[in-house]
């Protein structure tokens, strides 16, 4: 059997469905469920206890390190997404008259954290994309010497469009800018080596190309924003302890460089296990063979649906800016919505009204020609 078809097992929705809608949620593998159900069990008969749990989530640092090309001492854990980038924006010690530069295209929570810094004396600077599209250059246009940080999303939500983060990496590098990135929409899909590309913070939930379970997700950071951070919020952790060794109450932090120092208290230890399982199931596929298979993927639905003259808005022309996912703009959104469900093809109304149909490994080209031939059907019979 091949890697693509003992992948597919793994996700039974595919046999009954066509599942196009990984930019929203992966469905859950059976293999995850079962994962969180076991560490519950073991909860249930006092079988193993924090230390265990613990351990567990070194180990689960260092596969999410070796995965996305990181490091694990790095990788503090999270609820989400929007948390890794609150406590970004939260801790670093801002100086009134300080920039931030984003883009029109952020999704709400990589562009709410920088905005609230607004009530701080930071101005935030926005880069305006034409047709959804932006370059580095239209970042680096906004660049001045107050510049301090520059976020994207690696792969923007509602169209694909996928930022050139290691050249933006290489330039914030030698301005020393920092590059914070929202990486939900890759993580999991497309190859990344974070600290090769001076990324220097990369926030992402486990639910989406990660394939794990909803309610926890990772911080990774560069060594020199890291040590920069200042926590607005901090609580007991691997890293930080009480200390009244002196007869007095005081924070004991034992490493600035160990991004545990940003958690707070327990960890979703059963999300670890489910998020440990599905990085199994990556590590299994090979992210060296997702990457080409899923953009392959994409290009096929993407080309087929601008042959039956669908208006797609995601990249067409550079191949350096398309990810897995496909959005078009229809005459009526909600009734091609409602049909696409009725014919059991799972996809998702975004911004702008757009419909937005994302690839994961276990599609296959007959997902996509089965999707082409449902579409193709719906064209004959309704304004595109």
């Amino acid at each position: 059997m091949d890697w693509q078809k003992e992948f597919r097992q793994h996700f039974p929705i595919t046999n009954t469905h066509l599942y196009a809608n990984i930019a929203y949620t992966s469905p859950v593998s059976p293999a995850i469920t079962q994962a969180i159900v076991a560490f519950m069990d073991d909860i249930t008969y006092a079988r193993r206890d924090k230390p265990q749990w613990l351990d567990d989530a070194q180990k689960l640092r260092h596969r999410i390190a070796k995965l996305l090309g990181g490091t694990a001492t790095r990788i503090a854990f999270t609820k989400n997404t929007t948390e890794g980038l609150n406590i970004v924006a939260q801790s670093i010690p801002w100086n009134e008259g300080d920039n931030v530069i984003i883009d029109d295209q952020e999704h709400p929570t990589n562009a709410l954290p920088w905005l609230n810094l607004r009530r701080r004396g930071v101005e935030v600077q926005i880069a305006k994309a034409k047709d959804h599209r932006f370059t580095v250059d239209d970042i680096w246009s906004l660049v001045n010497d107050h510049t301090r940080v520059i976020a994207v999303s690696w792969v923007q939500y509602s169209t694909g469009f996928r930022t050139d983060i290691k050249e933006l990496g290489r330039r914030c590098k030698e301005r020393g800018i920092w590059l914070v990135v929202d990486g939900i929409q890759a993580a999991g899909l497309l190859k990344a080596s974070l600290d090769d590309w001076h990324i220097d913070a990369f926030a992402a939930g486990a639910h989406k190309g990660l394939l794990g379970p909803l309610g926890v997700g990772f911080l990774h950071l560069s060594e020199s924003l890291l040590d920069a951070l200042e926590p607005a919020c901090i609580g007991p952790s691997g890293a930080t302890t009480l200390d009244k060794s002196h007869g007095t109450l005081e924070v004991s932090v034992s490493d600035r460089l160990d991004a545990r120092r940003l958690e707070t208290g327990n960890l979703n230890f059963p999300g670890i296990a489910g998020f440990t399982r599905a990085i199994e199931l990556l590590e299994a596929a090979d992210p060296s063979r997702i990457e080409p298979w899923v953009l392959g993927l994409a290009r096929k639905l993407s080309d087929g649906l601008r042959e039956q003259g669908y208006k797609v808005a995601s990249p067409c022309s550079n191949d350096g800016e398309r990810s897995t996912t496909t959005s078009l703009h229809v005459a009526d959104p909600a009734g091609f919505l409602a049909y696409l469900k009725q014919q059991k093809v799972i996809a998702t109304m975004v911004e702008h009204n757009y419909i937005r149909l994302s690839m994961g490994a276990y599609n296959t080209p007959d997902d996509v020609s089965n999707i082409l031939q449902i579409t193709a059907d719906y064209s004959k019979n309704n304004k595109i």
